[in-house]
């Protein structure tokens, strides 16, 4: 057991820890000039300068776990809610280990864009996602701080209702294309707001997990560095796969016996129970046994503990795992 093992899988048990599949997420960020408004009262700091230092330490921590890329909005600094705010560019590519280049781009990011067109950034983010080759799974992380300000830009509707919906039909058409959309409000303080941003989220399918209550937020709320740390810690938590490769199959196939998933490292590793019916334990994700997922509650555990606490022993023809 465990690194004296060595890697016969025909006599004796063979320990490994496996590489989770990573998710795509690509990061929507807001830069219109209502970003340097003051978080609080007069004085306080902006909402910008809150915002760039945070992203920059959980883009950096997640690096291994996330495939990060970027895109910013409104572009440019003419006029809003034109053309030209928002098109196909994508400030940084999706990949992994990509951190060093989202950070940098964050950093070179200004607070300066004219208007919110919230809906077309969306839109061109779902057109980006779908051009992936990759099979991972694949996120929008919305982080606004307001209500959208302009529908299509190419009809130049600045109506705040027409915006409004708008931005929620590009949040759906997201979800239902197969990118569920996390929203983040930077320091909004509006009723308004906060309904354009709770009816985003909720058409986005990610709202946090504590938001039991229909009164409170269904958005992921920021009002200085702590909460958005949290904010993004649990939104990068929650997209952490469950789901990890075999890059052999094991020596006895479809036996859930002579294989073991286990939460922890050593002498505190928790062993996860097999579960068939895919509800809360492990399962094969197919019949060549190529691939084990975990789900339900112990997948939240292995969510907010990280890969890395992940294991998984072979057994073999005459001898169960641990």
């Amino acid at each position: 057991m465990g690194g004296a093992g060595g890697t016969d899988r025909n006599c004796g048990l063979y320990q490994f820890n496996p590489i989770p599949k990573n998710a795509d997420l690509l990061l929507v960020l807001d830069r219109s000039a209502s970003m340097e408004d003051p978080i609080g009262a007069s004085g306080t700091p902006s909402k910008w300068s809150v915002v760039i230092p945070t992203l920059k330490s959980v883009v950096t921590a997640t690096d291994s776990s996330v495939l990060w890329g970027m895109k910013s909005f409104p572009e440019g600094s003419g006029s809003a809610c034109v053309a030209s705010s928002v098109t196909s560019a994508i400030d940084v590519q999706v990949a992994a280990m990509n951190a060093k280049a989202v950070t940098d781009a964050i950093a070179a990011t200004t607070d300066a864009g004219n208007g919110t067109p919230t809906g077309d950034a969306i839109n061109a983010a779902v057109t980006y996602l779908k051009s992936l080759p990759d099979s991972n799974p694949k996120y929008i992380v919305l982080a606004t701080d307001g209500e959208p300000s302009c529908a299509a830009i190419t009809s130049g509707d600045t109506n705040s209702t027409d915006s409004r919906n708008y931005a929620v039909t590009a949040v759906t058409n997201a979800k239902t294309a197969g990118f569920p959309t996390f929203v983040i409000g930077i320091a909004t303080t509006k009723a308004s707001e906060e309904a354009t941003l709770n009816a985003m989220a909720m058409a986005g399918g990610e709202v946090p997990a504590g938001a039991t209550n229909p009164l409170a937020p269904q958005f992921y709320s920021a009002t200085d560095t702590a909460t958005l740390t949290a904010a993004l810690d649990s939104i990068t938590g929650q997209i952490s796969s469950c789901l990890f490769p075999l890059t052999t199959p094991p020596p006895v196939p479809n036996d859930p016996t002579k294989l073991g998933v286990y939460l922890g490292t050593g002498s505190n590793m928790i062993k996860i129970p097999p579960d068939p019916n895919k509800a809360d334990g492990w399962a094969y994700t197919d019949t060549n046994d190529t691939a084990v997922e975990v789900y339900g509650s112990w997948c939240t555990m292995l969510q907010a503990a990280g890969a890395g606490a992940v294991q998984i022993i072979y057994g073999c023809m005459m001898i169960d795992v641990p």
